[in-house]
């Protein structure tokens, strides 16, 4: 089969993933093997032009069924509320009195069944009219969503530590429940470590006995593993 023929085929799936400072998709075949694979680092927000995008996914082979299309979006500002205090009438006004207010970004949620609780979180309203229209049947899930989906998952007892562009994200479970959601902007390793053992007095955890696990990706390096390592026992870098 030619290689044409691989990167049309009704089987494949198209995952795109958002974050502030760049967007980026991989076509993959019925095997998870990656046909194909672009990025683009422009700045992501309200005044993004969205030709940019147009030209970015005008592609045949991006033309995949929105059933096999993932969406990704990456933020820094969001909320989870607990089930029974979520509001859906009220939930813009609750998000901007956290958060502040923010034109031409609308707040979204997203239900987290196990967990008992709802992500909000905004998105710039062109974009989200742009892949609304282009993929109208495409899952799109916050990137915290997913790192709850994926990785805690068995609900062990641990800390996970979620490494972005200057922006880490830190997730604490205790005995099978959620005890922290939290994200904080870093410039360097000591920062990372600041916030990670501030979140360890602060739930009292034993750097001893109780499991960091780093998720591991573009923005983790040996020398913080190797800093973090010198502070707490059992660090764990996590796929």
């Amino acid at each position: 089969m030619s290689e044409k023929s691989l990167l049309n085929s009704a089987d494949n799936t198209l995952e795109i993933n958002i974050s502030p400072e760049s967007i980026s998709y991989a076509v993959s075949d019925d095997n998870q093997q990656v046909l194909l694979r672009q990025e683009l680092n422009i700045p992501i927000g309200p005044a993004t032009d969205m030709g940019v995008f147009e030209h970015f996914f005008n592609q045949p082979e991006l033309q995949i069924l929105g059933e096999n299309v993932r969406i990704h979006y990456e933020s820094n500002q969001y909320q989870l509320i607990p089930h029974e205090l979520f509001s859906e009438k009220d939930m813009a006004d609750f998000f901007s009195v956290e958060h502040g207010a923010s034109e031409n970004e609308a707040v979204q949620y997203q239900i987290l069944p196990k967990w008992g609780a709802i992500l909000t979180y905004r998105l710039p309203v062109r974009m989200m009219a742009f892949f609304r229209q282009k993929f109208p049947e495409a899952e799109m899930e916050h990137h915290i969503a997913l790192l709850l989906k994926k990785q805690l998952v068995n609900r062990e007892t641990a800390c996970w530590l979620n490494v972005r562009k200057d922006i880490i994200d830190i997730l604490v479970m205790q005995n099978k429940h959620l005890q922290l959601v939290n994200s904080f902007e870093v410039k360097t390793h000591e920062d990372c470590c600041y916030f990670v053992l501030n979140v360890y007095e602060q739930l009292q955890l034993d750097t001893e006995t109780n499991h960091l696990n780093v998720i591991i990706n573009k923005s983790v390096n040996e020398e913080l593993i190797k800093l973090l390592k010198k502070y707490i026992k059992n660090v764990e870098n996590i796929k």
